[in-house]
């Protein structure tokens, strides 16, 4: 072969790499250049994501705190209403046990665990009976004063007769003027003072107290006292509403005392 051609023949030979060569570059470029924008658009793709999940992540990790703090104040609550009631608790049985020490009559002590069904009826259940030594007329009291009394029972439980029912009456007297008479029940929170003659002079704020004289409650129990008297009706007897000073309808604990 004449040295041309051989030379002719080279020559495109080396172009033709050449221009592979240029080809495959591009082509690699143009890889290049997709790949970097597919990066691209999955990180900006990842930072929206970011971007709007945030505000909803932060939401609900402050819901879950909120959870949890609501859950430790309503547990801290109940402590404190637990520790509440244990002070109330004892604040009564201290009452109670001073009130065991200095009255010989003592016999024991008592939780209401009902109360009569009849709205009409002050009867509360007792959670001991006769075989605690409780019988029917024993006197009911608290560190505040009376109570009532026993009305009945059976072995375990005892009902016990209000203050205020209307069944109730004691024998009393008014502390200052030592005037006498009966105390009963109303059906509700204030008792009437009995039977005290027109003449006599007694005053609203006087301590009422038991006389005795029915040999039923012992002498000298704080019942009460006087809050209302009214003279202006004509009559034999004067009008007068004594409050008791043991309020009736939150009682929870009574001592049980005999007469003698």
């Amino acid at each position: 072969m004449p040295k041309k051609w051989l030379l002719l023949l080279l020559f495109i030979i080396i172009a033709l790499s050449l221009m592979t060569y240029q080809s495959n570059r591009q082509h690699l470029l143009q890889l290049n250049f997709l790949n970097t924008a597919i990066n691209r658009f999955h990180e900006m793709k990842s930072s929206l994501i970011d971007a709007l999940s945030s505000p909803f992540h932060r939401m609900m990790l402050r819901e879950e705190e909120n959870v949890k703090l609501k859950e430790e104040v309503a547990k801290m609550l109940t402590e404190q209403q637990a520790c509440r009631e244990i002070f109330y608790e004892n604040k009564t049985l201290k009452g109670l046990l001073a009130l065991k020490e200095k009255e010989h009559r003592y016999v024991t002590s008592a939780q209401v665990i009902g109360k009569s069904a009849d709205q009409w009826s002050n009867v509360l259940i007792l959670d001991k009976g006769l075989s605690d030594g409780i019988t029917k007329d024993m006197v009911a009291v608290t560190e505040k004063g009376l109570v009532g009394k026993i009305s009945g029972g059976s072995a375990s439980y005892s009902y016990l007769l209000l203050l205020s029912d209307i069944n109730f009456s004691a024998a009393v007297r008014v502390q200052e003027s030592r005037v006498e008479g009966i105390i009963s029940g109303t059906g509700f929170r204030k008792c009437r003072l009995k039977y005290i003659p027109y003449d006599e002079e007694v005053k609203k704020g006087e301590t009422i107290i038991t006389s005795g004289l029915d040999q039923l409650f012992p002498k000298g129990i704080l019942v009460g006292y006087i809050s209302k008297v009214n003279k202006k009706d004509i009559g034999f007897f004067q009008k007068i509403e004594v409050l008791p000073f043991v309020d009736l309808s939150k009682i929870e604990t009574v001592a049980i005392i005999r007469r003698e």
